[in-house]
This record gives C-alpha cells, sequence and structure tokens, in this order.
C-alpha cells in the first residue's frame, strides 16, 4: 500500500528497494492506492518521487542522461528508479525546495476553502433535516463529503510538502556548506 507519496516518501521509496530486490517490480499504483507490482529477475534499484507538474519529454531526458526512468507517472509527481548507487536525482538542495514550494502551491488554501465550504453545508443540512426537507438535506450531506475529500486529498499533500521543506532547511541550517 502506498504511505503517501507526499507525506512519506523514504519510507515508499525503500520498500519499493526491498521489493525488486526481492524481485518484484513496480509498475504502477491503482485508485486504491495500492501498488501493482510485477515479477522479475532480482534487482539492486535505487527508487525517488518526484513532484513536477509538467514532466515534459525534455525532463524525461534529462532524468535518463542521469540513469534515472521514470516507473510510474501520476498527475504532479513521478516514480523513478535507477541502478543501486547512481547519483541522487537532487544533489543541490534549493532545486529539491523549489520544486516541492511549487507542489504545495495553492494547496493549503484549497484545503481551507473545502473544509469551510464542508462545514457551511453541514450547518445547512442540519437546517434542511430540522424542517424535514430530506432530499435537500441528502444532497447537501452528500456534497460535504465530497469537499471533505478534498479537504483531506489537498491537506496530506500539504502537510507532507511542508515537513520535507522544514527538512531540507533544518539540514542546510545544520551544515551551512550545503
Amino acid at each position: 500500500m502506498c504511505g503517501g507519496l507526499a507525506i512519506m516518501p523514504g519510507h515508499d521509496m525503500a520498500m519499493l528497494k526491498r521489493m525488486s530486490a526481492k524481485g518484484w517490480h513496480v509498475r504502477g499504483i491503482n485508485r486504491a492506492l495500492l501498488y501493482r507490482f510485477e515479477q522479475g529477475e532480482p534487482h539492486d534499484y535505487d527508487y525517488a518521487v518526484d513532484f513536477q507538474r509538467d514532466f515534459s519529454e525534455e525532463a524525461r531526458e534529462l532524468y535518463g542522461l542521469g540513469g534515472w526512468e521514470p516507473v510510474v507517472l501520476g498527475s504532479g509527481w513521478q516514480i523513478v528508479r535507477a541502478e543501486a548507487g547512481t547519483t541522487p536525482l537532487y544533489t543541490d538542495d534549493d532545486a529539491e525546495a523549489e520544486t516541492l514550494r511549487e507542489s504545495r502551491k495553492g494547496l493549503g488554501v484549497r484545503a481551507l476553502l473545502c473544509a469551510v465550504a464542508a462545514a457551511l453545508l453541514f450547518v445547512l443540512q442540519a437546517r434542511l433535516s430540522a424542517q424535514g426537507n430530506e432530499p435537500a438535506s441528502w444532497a447537501c450531506l452528500a456534497a460535504c463529503v465530497a469537499l471533505a475529500s478534498g479537504f483531506v486529498l489537498s491537506l496530506f499533500p500539504f502537510v507532507g510538502y511542508t515537513r520535507s521543506l522544514r527538512k531540507i532547511h533544518a539540514e542546510q541550517e545544520a551544515d551551512p556548506r550545503r
């Protein structure tokens, strides 16, 4: 199961590495956030996740020149792999931080708007239910659930990106040469 690429990327990439060492290589992620694997020869791969919104053909070529190949592509994220020991995707913390900031952009506002709208709809749903307007009450409740889902799907990546940015900043402060 995917642990949340924005929340725990290191955990998931380590798990994918262990699976490849056993001969199970990731080929996708389904809608239930479960990794799909195919069986093959055991291999020592390093995995990384990148959060570029536009994974253009030029970006693929640059990754390829660095020894990285995309194995799973999502909307705004990619899982790539390379032979173990290949130079990491990001050797520059500033470039990684910029990618994370760009990915995080708008997610906090989106989460806040979904939360406020869901709360307002929940209040409206309670009033409609008290007035006996059950069809409208159920419609508000369904919309409230959809907005709550939007809240979760925006908040978790926002928190994950923020945690990763704080980690980069803490490492830079601890080692000013970085």
